[in-house]
């Protein structure tokens, strides 16, 4: 029997970030995935790309 819920040709492992690191912003409560060299900013480097505050979170 075919299980149709896995099927392996539709499996994109890619979408399967694990590595990346995900911030909030504290006051516009925008949410994003760090890419690339982002990934290893400090908090205090860190500003939000909707509003522009300095007050983030990594997730």
């Amino acid at each position: 029997m075919e299980d149709e819920f896995f099927d392996d040709d539709e499996f994109d492992a890619e979408s399967l970030n694990e590595d990346g690191v995900t911030y909030a912003c504290e006051d516009c409560d925008h949410r994003w995935e760090a890419e690339g060299e982002d990934e290893y900013l400090d908090s205090w480097e860190l500003i939000c790309p909707m509003c522009g505050s300095a007050n983030i979170t990594e997730l």
